[in-house]
């Protein structure tokens, strides 16, 4: 059997099934191992079941529901999804709350609990047939407030929100935008009146702090010149008085990146990496930030940047060498909470760093099929309950996706 495989791999041209003989070798030289930690899977039969980014926490204050978005086991984004919550504690039904047109694989709608408004959520939607935002209470199932424009990011007192043109973003980045309504820049490489944009919760006002023409011309690369420009990755420090976002650009099939921070108006403005392509972050506090990016020449890595200046620390454990979708624990900052592409075996792994002893523990690894690729893909987007005790993740292990939980709170200080 093994050499007939061999044989097959060797003469095989076709990519996708020289990975599945790979990984299928990789796995028998390994055999079997042993998980220390058991996770909790939430779903439901023929719906995927997932939560979205990596940035924002789906559990409730009280570690008893966690959000979750249901579509049907299809790969196109067209569907209506169900916004909701499982029971943690309970009978683990999923209980649907609302519906909502605006979603994608990667970023799902943005959904999140409301710090201020108990029992309460928020996520994208269409609100008078636009992108729009609501503020709907879980137990009435009516909306205490509509926001005329999508929100990417809300600070901390929920008072101002930071937010993009969802559907440049998925032309031009297809699996982290919205695809309902049509992208009225896609003629336009640079637009003058497109870019970061400001949201006053309060007064239901947006406006354009940033433009995508003057993004373009601080510290230009010669890449950028008939390029398509675009934002992504919006995220307020924890004070919320200042926030970082990507500038990208695409050319054909190159896609380049860097990374600015900006006072809560867009005010100074400061190009915090300009030369190694962005990739994840988390704000450690309201100065320093955790950052992976590659170059050709040093290959991919983790670092911590201080804002506002040029100074930056290199991580130097070799795990930490691939990229990974890094956050701080909510209370002991030497702990970050990780996770990996799929390795050899086809496998994607959580993990944690310590920074006291530069130890790695690698919490459990989950089979990724290869059917879930490009903007389809199912990364673990790892994410800490606001105590630190739960960590909770999207997987495609069991064949569709879900989202899970693990207790972490025995290990968090290893």
């Amino acid at each position: 059997m093994l050499k007939f495989l061999k044989y097959i791999y060797r003469i095989s041209g076709l990519v996708i099934f020289k990975k599945i003989i790979l990984i299928f070798f990789n796995r028998l030289k390994r055999g079997k191992r042993t998980i220390k930690n058991n996770s909790i899977s939430f779903g439901i039969k023929n719906k995927h079941i997932f939560f979205g980014y990596y940035d924002i926490n789906p559990i409730s204050q009280k570690n008893d529901k966690i959000l979750s978005i249901a579509v049907p086991a299809k790969k196109n984004t067209n569907s209506i999804a169900l916004i909701g919550y499982f029971n943690i504690n309970g009978d683990k039904k999923f209980v649907e709350i609302d519906k909502t047109k605006t979603w994608c694989w990667q970023q799902g709608a943005r959904l999140r609990w409301s710090k201020n408004f108990d029992n309460t959520i928020i996520y994208n939607t269409l609100v008078d047939s636009k992108y729009g935002c609501v503020f709907r209470n879980i137990d009435t199932k009516k909306n205490l407030k509509e926001i005329s424009f999508p929100i990417y990011d809300l600070s901390i007192d929920e008072k101002f929100g930071l937010s993009l043109n969802f559907s440049r973003l998925q032309n031009l980045r297809p699996g982290y935008g919205y695809s309902n309504l049509k992208d009225e820049t896609i003629n336009d490489k640079i637009p003058n009146d497109d870019g970061v944009f400001l949201i006053d919760i309060e007064n239901n006002i947006y406006k354009l702090i940033i433009s995508l023409d003057d993004l373009s011309t601080i510290e230009p690369h010669d890449s950028m010149d008939e390029a398509m420009h675009y934002i992504n990755h919006l995220s307020w420090n924890k004070s919320g008085d200042r926030f970082l976002f990507f500038h990208l650009w695409t050319k054909g099939n190159f896609r380049s990146s860097r990374l600015f921070t900006a006072d809560k108006n867009g005010e100074n403005l400061f190009l915090l990496e300009n030369e190694e392509a962005v990739s994840h972050y988390d704000w450690k506090n309201d100065y320093n930030i955790c950052l992976t990016t590659s170059t050709k020449k040093n290959g991919t890595r983790y670092s911590i940047y201080r804002d506002l200046t040029n100074e930056r620390d290199i991580l130097s454990s070799e795990f930490l060498k691939q990229d990974g979708h890094p956050t701080y624990h909510p209370s002991n900052k030497e702990i970050l909470l990780s996770d990996t592409y799929p390795d050899k075996y086809g496998e994607r792994s959580l993990f944690t760093f310590n920074f006291n002893n530069k130890n790695i523990y690698v919490i459990k690894s989950f089979k990724s099929p290869l059917k879930y690729r490009n903007d389809y893909r199912c990364d673990l987007h790892p994410r800490w309950s606001n105590d630190g005790k739960i960590i909770s993740f999207d997987s495609t292990h069991k064949g569709l996706r879900t989202i899970n939980i693990i207790d972490f709170e025995d290990i968090i200080h290893t």
